[in-house]
């Protein structure tokens, strides 16, 4: 299917919104010849690519997004709340009502519940309410020019460059960061996993809902969803922490985190069937918030997006999307750092020779364990989350 806009009004304002905000430059003119020889090296035709070339134009506000810092560091709370508003709950359940066949279908085929598909949806487009407005050709062909994450970025570009040639588009919008569709698939994604669900000689995965369910469902089989074990629970911690156990990265059984002293936070017992699971332990909080145990498919959600908060927000509503949800038993602790704050103490770890990243005041993979060793360093619980006793230990 085309997506040129087909209204000539609308195409019109689209044009003078984009003549508003892009821009062009010798660099970014020689940048193109470039990247032309680089994209006919791998595959893309003369014809795309004399189409579109001459199209692509810089879009500063997309490096602005891409270099954008929050003030505040976002914490388990403020994320859930955020996303799992009583609007997306009742349009959830909507959903799943009105795609019983398709998403039943494809749970046979590929193994994948419906209700994590409605998950995912809601959590990346709310349910296709928002699936971006930024020209994908202009935004990707931008961050390809920068040159902060220029080899990911010129990928991205020719598999896009691909998709417009194999799925005769024009036109397609989306994220600054060139993702789209309802899944907000990048073009690599479509590449390896967009499924036409309806037969129809096309993969439509912006405008035809069955090509999009039946494309995340494709993308989470092939990333080896077990369709009969959960995601994970919320589990109440012991006195007695076992740090190494909990920082191990191979996990273990459940049944020898419940011989430690773990227990499903409702007080219930876990399920036979699942006591020779592997589980990890995630503390999104550290100790001053709600914890979990969580199973292989957890880190099969991570793989669409690294974020652990991400993750069980996913989690969170495909549970109440299928009526299993207890609500988090955890009691609410507020507690919030700044950007500025996560950034002095990623320098202060760095003098002291804990954090080998980049300092860029962001709560990643490097900062929480450099946080750990220093934890274990000092004597205190190795949760490898910010606390005000670490900040004021580290930030004089």
């Amino acid at each position: 299917m085309n997506f040129v806009i087909k209204s000539v009004g609308c195409l019109l304002l689209c044009c003078c919104v984009k003549l508003a905000v892009a821009s062009t430059t010798p660099d970014f003119e020689s940048w193109k010849q470039q990247f032309r020889q680089q994209a006919l090296a791998e595959g893309v035709s003369e014809e795309t690519l004399n189409t579109f070339i001459p199209q692509m134009d810089l879009l500063p506000a997309v490096v602005q997004s891409d270099r954008k810092q929050p003030e505040f560091i976002s914490t388990f709370w403020d994320y859930v709340d955020k996303r799992l508003t009583p609007t997306r709950l009742d349009k959830g359940h909507t959903m799943m009502k009105r795609y019983p066949t398709w998403l039943k279908r494809l749970e046979n085929q590929f193994g994948v519940p419906g209700q994590y598909l409605v998950a995912f949806w809601g959590l990346e487009t709310n349910y296709g309410d928002t699936k971006g407005k930024t020209d994908i050709l202009d935004a990707l062909a931008t961050l390809a020019y920068d040159k902060r994450r220029r080899s990911f970025f010129t990928r991205e570009l020719i598999a896009f460059l691909k998709i417009l040639e194999s799925e005769h588009w024009s036109h397609v919008s989306g994220s600054w960061a060139g993702a789209f569709g309802h899944f907000q698939f990048m073009p690599t994604t479509f590449m390896a996993y967009a499924v036409d669900a309806d037969n129809n000689g096309a993969r439509n995965i912006i405008n035809n809902m069955p090509d999009a369910f039946a494309s995340a469902a494709n993308y989470l089989h092939k990333m080896g969803w077990k369709y009969d074990e959960p995601w994970g629970h919320e589990v109440a911690l012991p006195k007695n922490i076992d740090w190494d156990m909990v920082h191990d990265k191979k996990g273990f059984p459940v049944q020898d985190w419940k011989r430690y002293g773990y227990q499903l936070a409702t007080g219930k017992p876990f399920p036979m069937e699942e006591h020779k699971i592997i589980a990890r332990l995630v503390l999104p909080m550290g100790l001053r918030g709600p914890a979990f145990l969580v199973y292989p498919n957890f880190y099969r959600i991570m793989k669409w997006n690294k974020s652990e908060l991400y993750a069980l927000t996913v989690a969170f509503l495909a549970d109440i999307l299928k009526g299993e949800w207890p609500g988090i038993q955890a009691q609410r602790n507020v507690l919030k750092f700044s950007y500025m704050d996560v950034k002095k103490v990623q320098e202060s770890l760095s003098e002291l020779g804990y954090y080998r990243g980049t300092i860029d005041g962001k709560m990643g993979p490097k900062m929480r364990q450099a946080v750990q060793e220093y934890q274990k360093a000092r004597g205190l619980p190795e949760d490898g989350y910010l606390s005000d006793e670490v900040i004021r230990l580290l930030v004089q």
